[in-house]
């Protein structure tokens, strides 16, 4: 054999070998990753296309303190569909029908239109292909009955996703007081919504899902970890007066043409709030809650603030409301300021009670210099013992924060006992102003202003807070009667003798103060209020109006905000005979019975499971809405509760949240009343229904 072909063939058979050895180590790589390292590979694909989605816990509701639903979480539902589960022959059996469906239902573009999009997803091979979102619950049954979904998730590629979103039945008079509360890090919480958030909020469930193209979708039917609904929050805001103070004061803010106003009404003996109103003028003239004033803004209240002096000269000894006082015509030079009343006086002097009654500035600031000129302190401490140095600790986030200044601080100077006595060089909050005028109306007792009396669930109250006391006495019983007697002056021949024809007896105080902006007092800009309560001589309720610049001509508080108080306390007392009463175990059945009887399958259902023993059955083939009837061996049957689409259906012994569901998706206009299950419906069972109609219901636990 020639050197060239031995050449040749070495040259062959080596070729031959690498090849043979480079199968052979492809051959034990791929072994190696499926057998041997297998499992490892395995976990890590599963972990990079599956992980587990966040299941949101039902969001507890919000009451008012009769039950009113103020808040809660109703169920939508996203569609999406897995286009590779079929076969092409299936799709273009199917596709048309969905897409004529599609149309027909939604009537926001045509099949051909749905027919297009669809293909695009097939062609793109999606298996997260979305339909629609914010969905019903009844739409979700009717989607489900057409054709091909009938048949089932996993034969059909149907993807149901289930959300919550919030509904506030009466957002327009408690938006900025029911509040809101962001879902990211560091987003801002509002109103109750903020201040609960965590007992409202409830825990939140887990679901498995896989990632691919489009996004995810969930790997099983049910949640691997089930959420826990939130708690209820039980407020104490009664919703007639509430909606009597926003219309009340909502009518004062036009007339007056005014920038914004707040107002409260709280029970004297207890300290809940059953209103609080904030409305600011927008740019296009209306009206509208964007800020809680009544809890946030600090301001120099003006001659609200003398009741505070007033009690301050009683309680230390200092003088009588007989004793005579220097008026010096409403007009003096204090420091290097020159003091004035609102209007020139023809008095040198009057008795006390007068400067108080005409809201003398002069008559009080010079009797507080007289009398505590030596030791300011003592005023300035009276002042603090009232709490008003200090934000109250209320619910709710955002309080404003007090400015009351000492002896001895750098802003004190010479003048600012005298100014101090008339409401100015101090800031409080309305609520705080309140507190006090609550506390003479309750005999000198001065109560925490709240919100929120109870946290439940299922109708099941779980805690109660009771009423808190501040000051066991903020004054003797003397000077208490003293103030009273002066408030009540106010009415009868002072500066609110608005309030004269009131068909209700009122005592309070008018107050006109300045508005400063950090550089000094702006020109022509007010605000004027009235604090009081009513009945004067039986109080029931304490009441503020705080009106921010107005500007139709009137400024005084005796004409701007005490009409306000006026309606506002003849409306309530109109209604009510007594104040309300505390909630207590009373309201709670702690019978047998459970408190859920009808609504959706599932969790009607689930509670029976959980929380009673009895047994139930289920007549026929029964749909996912159930009404339940109770037999004489206490034994619950279910049956279907929703039949023909444009007939009203039983809704006796459904919760608030699935009727609000039914009616939302039926556009219907619902009123409640009560709290727990339906025991009565305005429309019949079996009744027409059409868009726009009212449906009233009446719930009791």
């Amino acid at each position: 054999m020639s050197n060239i072909k031995r050449s040749i063939l070495n040259r062959i058979f080596f070729s031959f070998s690498c090849v043979v050895a480079f199968s052979a180590l492809i051959i034990w790589y791929i072994f190696n990753i499926q057998i041997v390292d297998g499992a490892k590979w395995r976990a890590l694909s599963d972990s990079l296309t599956l992980k587990y989605k966040v299941i949101q816990a039902v969001r507890g509701n919000i009451y008012s303190d009769d039950a009113t639903l103020l808040a809660t979480s109703v169920p939508r539902y996203e569609i999406r569909m897995d286009l590779t589960v079929l076969p092409e022959d299936s799709l273009r059996t199917y596709m048309p029908l969905l897409c004529q469906k599609f149309a027909e239902k939604f009537k926001d573009k045509s099949s051909i239109d749905y027919l297009l999009e669809f293909k695009k997803g097939i062609l793109q091979k999606n298996r997260y292909f979305l339909l629609k979102r914010k969905l019903s619950f009844l739409d979700i049954k009717e989607i489900k009955t057409w054709p091909l979904y009938n048949k089932g998730r996993f034969k059909s590629g149907l993807i149901i996703e289930e959300d919550n979103y919030r509904v506030m039945p009466l957002k327009n008079l408690l938006a900025r007081t029911i509040g809101y509360t962001g879902s990211g890090i560091g987003q801002e919480r509002v109103g109750i919504e903020g201040a609960y958030d965590k007992e409202l909020a409830g825990i939140t469930g887990r679901r498995l899902v896989q990632r691919i193209a489009g996004g995810y979708r969930p790997v099983n039917d049910n949640n691997e970890v089930e959420p826990v609904n939130g708690k209820d929050i039980y407020t104490t805001i009664d919703v007639n007066i509430q909606d009597i103070v926003n219309n009340a004061l909502l009518q004062g803010l036009l007339k007056h043409k005014a920038h914004h106003g707040c107002a409260i009404v709280m029970e004297v003996k207890t300290g809940e709030i059953k209103a609080i109103a904030n409305l600011t003028k927008s740019a296009n003239e209306t009206y509208s809650e964007s800020f809680n004033y009544a809890i946030g803004e600090s301001f120099e209240p003006g001659s609200t603030f003398k009741i505070v002096s007033t009690l301050a000269l009683l309680e230390k000894g200092k003088i009588e409301t007989t004793d005579t006082v220097l008026i010096n015509y409403g007009k003096l030079n204090i420091g290097n300021k020159i003091m004035e009343d609102a209007e020139p006086s023809p008095f040198k002097s009057k008795p006390f009670s007068y400067a108080f009654e005409h809201s003398s500035n002069v008559g009080i600031s010079t009797t507080v210099l007289n009398e505590f000129k030596h030791n300011p302190s003592l005023f300035t401490n009276y002042i603090k013992s009232l709490h008003l140095n200090k934000p109250i600790g209320f619910e709710l986030s955002g309080e404003g924060i007090p400015h009351i200044k000492s002896p001895g601080q750098k802003t004190w100077s010479g003048i600012s006992l005298a100014w101090m006595s008339i409401g100015y060089e101090l800031r409080l909050t309305p609520l705080q102003m309140l507190m006090v005028y609550n506390a003479v109306a309750n005999n000198g007792i001065m109560t925490k202003p709240f919100l929120v009396k109870a946290i439940g669930e299922k109708g099941e109250i779980e805690k109660k807070f009771a009423p808190q006391i501040l000051n066991e006495k903020i004054a003797s019983e003397k000077t208490i009667a003293r103030v009273q007697d002066l408030l009540r002056g106010v009415v009868d021949s002072g500066t609110a003798k608005s309030l004269q024809k009131s068909r209700i007896k009122f005592a309070g105080k008018t107050g006109t103060a300045k508005i400063a902006d950090g550089k000094g007092y702006i020109d022509n800009a007010y605000y004027s209020s009235f604090a009081g309560y009513f009945p004067a001589n039986d109080p029931k309720y304490s009441i503020i109006i705080v009106i921010n610049r107005p500007t139709n001509g009137e400024i005084f508080g005796g004409v701007v905000a005490a009409p306000i108080a006026k309606e506002i306390g003849e409306k309530v007392s109109g209604i009510y005979l007594n104040a309300g009463t505390p909630m207590d175990d009373s309201v709670v059945d702690h019978g047998s019975l459970p408190k859920i009887l009808s609504g959706r399958k599932k969790t009607t259902l689930q509670f029976l499971d959980k929380y009673t023993k009895y047994s139930y059955q289920s007549d026929g083939d029964i749909t996912d809405w159930i009404s339940a009837s109770k037999d004489s061996l206490g034994d619950y049957t279910y049956t279907s509760a929703l039949n023909e689409v444009q007939k009203m259906p039983n809704l006796i012994g459904m919760g608030l949240r699935d009727v609000i569901s039914y009616t939302e998706s039926k556009k219907l206009k619902i009123i409640s009343e009560g709290i727990g299950r339906v025991y009565w419906q305005s429309i019949p069972q079996g009744n027409s229904i059409k868009k726009g109609n009212t449906l009233l219901i009446k719930l009791k636990i």
